[in-house]
């Protein structure tokens, strides 16, 4: 009896030790993969923030509160009278695994939005878009291959219209795919304190996000990340990526048609000699009437100006997941001549003189992801780094004393039987 009792913990005892081995080398990896049933949603607080109301620029009506101030009456009110400030504006995103995804591959779609809440739907939504992006599933970056879409839906204040926000399987994009080459909703499982490159949708252009430091958060350890992306326009990159089939669709045109702006320099609020050369565009009069234009608008010409677009970008991470826990992003957007009028607007005594008292803001949002979004977040997250705790090392630990000791006891059994 005590033989087969002593063969019986030697086999036990040897199992248990495999089993100690196979769990952090081979079973816990083959484990970090995107889940397939993966769906999330964020919103940011309810923000105060800057907004150039597009409905009522359109109507040439100033904003209630500005509407006695000078540059506001008559007929070339200034785009700073169609501005409005503390605007209640939130974000809000949805995310679903959708096909085809598999063992390698996992697609992800996203959806956006920014809304102002001070009006009912759908006359609170002021932009949204779909993205989709295939992740290879074991590295949880995405794939080097032309597969990822982004669809612009914009809705400007006051149409009785209503984007597509939320994803879902009846949803085709329009657009052709292209190559995502950084990271945005998904970090590597086991991510390190490093600079990654990460995809930003608004300038579709990718830059690195820095490593700055652990943080806990909702009693989690999370790895920070801060990235500065630095004044961009943003109409080039949008409109490649809408006319990269060669064709512009009348919902491809909308969705550009903010991005640059003509109006005559007073409505800018220009002065003769901060007017560009670059930026003064000709009408389109008969020739015979050119020679009067040109005289009648020498120190009001019209000036077309296009959005230019900064963020100040903070996310955390759960390393051990790639899960993000917290989200803040500082986005600012506004209309300059050029990239030099850009960059100047956007020093730090230039950028504070225009949020006080804005004048070419198209759309100011601190946002950052409200508390009970942080905390679900920080508790799925949590949720799933303790299976890898106890999968990677929890277990493997109890199963190599429990071996050993099966061992010894089968050893000691075997030599007295």
């Amino acid at each position: 009896m005590k033989k087969i009792l002593s063969y019986a913990l030697i086999i036990l005892g040897a199992a248990a030790l495999v089993f100690a081995i196979a769990l952090p080398t081979y079973v816990v990896p083959k484990g970090k993969i995107i889940p397939l049933n993966t769906v999330s949603s964020s919103g940011t607080d309810v923000t105060p923030g800057i907004l150039l109301d597009s409905g009522a620029l359109g109507s040439g009506k100033a904003l209630p509160d500005k509407a006695n101030r000078p540059e506001c009456r008559g007929q070339d009110k200034q785009v700073s009278c169609f501005i409005g400030q503390d605007t209640p504006l939130q974000s809000q995103r949805f995310v679903v695994i959708q096909e085809p995804s598999d063992d390698k591959i996992a697609t992800f779609e996203v959806g956006n939005s920014v809304v102002r809440t001070d009006r009912e739907e759908p006359r609170n939504l002021l932009n949204a878009s779909i993205e989709r992006i295939q992740l290879d599933r074991k590295t949880q970056m995405p794939v080097d291959e032309a597969v990822s879409t982004i669809d612009l839906q914009p809705t400007m204040p006051g149409e009785e219209s209503k984007a597509v926000t939320e994803p879902g399987q009846g949803f085709t994009s329009s657009n052709e795919p292209f190559v995502r080459p950084g990271i945005q909703y998904q970090w590597p499982m086991g991510a390190d304190k490093k600079s990654y490159p990460y995809f930003d949708m608004q300038s579709m252009t990718t830059n690195d996000i820095d490593f700055v430091e652990e943080e806990e958060l909702n009693g989690l350890k999370t790895y920070r990340y801060e990235q500065v992306v630095p004044p961009t326009e943003i109409y080039p990159g949008v409109y490649d990526m809408l006319n990269a089939d060669g064709e512009m669709s009348a919902a491809d045109e909308a969705a550009v048609a903010s991005l640059r702006l003509k109006f005559p320099a007073k409505v800018w609020g220009l002065e003769k000699d901060e007017i560009k050369d670059s930026a003064v565009k000709q009408g389109d009069a008969p020739e015979g009437e050119k020679a009067d234009d040109e005289a009648k608008d020498e120190d009001n010409p019209d000036v077309e100006m296009s959005r230019y677009y900064t963020v100040n970008r903070k996310i955390n991470v759960e390393p051990n997941t790639g899960m993000i826990v917290m989200g803040q992003e500082e986005v600012w957007m506004y209309y300059a001549q050029d990239q030099a009028e850009a960059e100047e607007i956007a020093k730090p005594e230039n950028r504070a003189a225009e949020l006080e008292n804005p004048k070419r803001t198209a759309m100011y949002i601190p946002g950052k992801w409200s508390k009970p979004t942080a905390e679900r977040a920080s508790a799925k997250a949590s949720e799933n780094a303790d299976k890898i705790k106890t999968m990677g090392t929890t277990l493997p630990w109890i199963l190599g004393i429990v071996g050993i000791l099966f061992l010894v006891v089968g050893f000691i059994l075997h030599r007295r039987s």
